[in-house]
């Protein structure tokens, strides 16, 4: 017989909850936390290194929660751990369960929740920070930690990173991904500049800046207006969008990228669109979170406001 609760306190109604069920033996805390770090961090070493553990402890305590729950939780390779359909299910429970406790520990003693968000230079200078306090007010009692990276890959090694902004295609294996929007590509330059070029085959004497290496974004725009012959690896590199605009700006060549990251600069005119094209590359803005996130409050929270401003802008 299930024992009802004898707790008179609202919210606590008789056959609120199983108090024999919830009093089951159950695996110890510690046992959760160690497959919680090796499922994200895809390794029993790193996990031990992570928490301050032996690697034995951390083998134990995963081969604990095995035993009790009767199934493999990993299948193990000798690149690493990955998580059978089992451990993916319980992954997800543990989370949440692991999720509420912390929040409610940071209730207790007054700390916020926090939610770390990493995202491009570019993207973090000229699209979120101007939308910085509707996301404060959308993410209310969550504190927002912001970092940056150039890197194009969802890359979740480090466990303090909640979500990421990636510019991609959206195809990263055992991800959730939202498109925020697709990117669009236009030469961008000083006024000055921008008078010497009545058509695209002006570009054949121009300097063009290119903001990565592979030179991909001003050969998909000239291949789009038909001025593939026009030598498109001509010109500086640099690491980011930002630093292309900000020479482009300073009169050092023509830029190229996405009118949005420059939109401050195209209203003031320090920077103007010599062409009317736009060009589309097939790449887009992604909000990148891993599935197990994706009922945390702060994460559903910030995939709306994001995907409204996006959706706004």
């Amino acid at each position: 017989m299930t024992e009802q609760s004898k707790n008179s306190q609202t919210g606590y109604a008789a056959h609120a909850y199983p108090l024999a069920d919830l009093t089951r033996p159950l695996p110890p805390l510690a046992a959760f936390q160690a497959f919680v770090a090796a499922a994200q961090l895809g390794s029993v070493s790193r996990a031990a290194e992570h928490l301050c553990r032996t690697q034995g402890a951390v083998s134990r305590q995963i081969q604990q929660l095995e035993a009790h729950y009767r199934c493999a939780l990993f299948a193990r390779h000798a690149s690493g751990l990955t998580l059978t359909a089992e451990g993916n299910a319980l992954l997800s429970v543990a989370v949440n369960v692991l999720t509420q406790l912390v929040q409610h520990a940071k209730t207790h003693d007054g700390t916020k929740p926090a939610l770390t968000l990493r995202l491009p230079s570019t993207f973090a200078i000229r699209w979120l920070l101007p939308r910085l306090p509707d996301i404060e007010r959308a993410l209310s009692g969550t504190e927002l930690r912001i970092s940056t990276s150039a890197d194009d890959t969802p890359d979740f090694s480090a466990p303090d990173v909640d979500a990421i902004v990636v510019r991609g295609t959206g195809q990263w294996s055992g991800m959730e991904s939202m498109a925020l929007f697709a990117e669009s590509l236009t030469p961008m330059c000083t006024p000055a500049l921008a008078a010497s070029l009545k058509s695209a085959a002006d570009l054949a004497h121009a300097t063009l800046l290119h903001p990565g290496p592979s030179h991909a974004e001003w050969r998909c725009w000239l291949d789009h207006v038909g001025a593939g012959r026009i030598d498109a690896g001509r010109g500086p590199v640099f690491d980011t969008l930002e630093l292309t605009l900000t020479a482009a700006m300073e009169g050092h060549g023509v830029a190229i990228g996405d009118p949005r990251m420059a939109r401050d600069r195209l209203r003031t005119g320090s920077l103007v669109t010599p062409f009317d094209d736009s060009a589309q590359n097939g790449l887009s803005y992604f909000l990148v979170y891993p599935p197990q996130r994706a009922a945390q409050p702060k994460i559903r929270a910030l995939a709306d406001i994001l995907l409204r401003l996006a959706r706004e802008d």
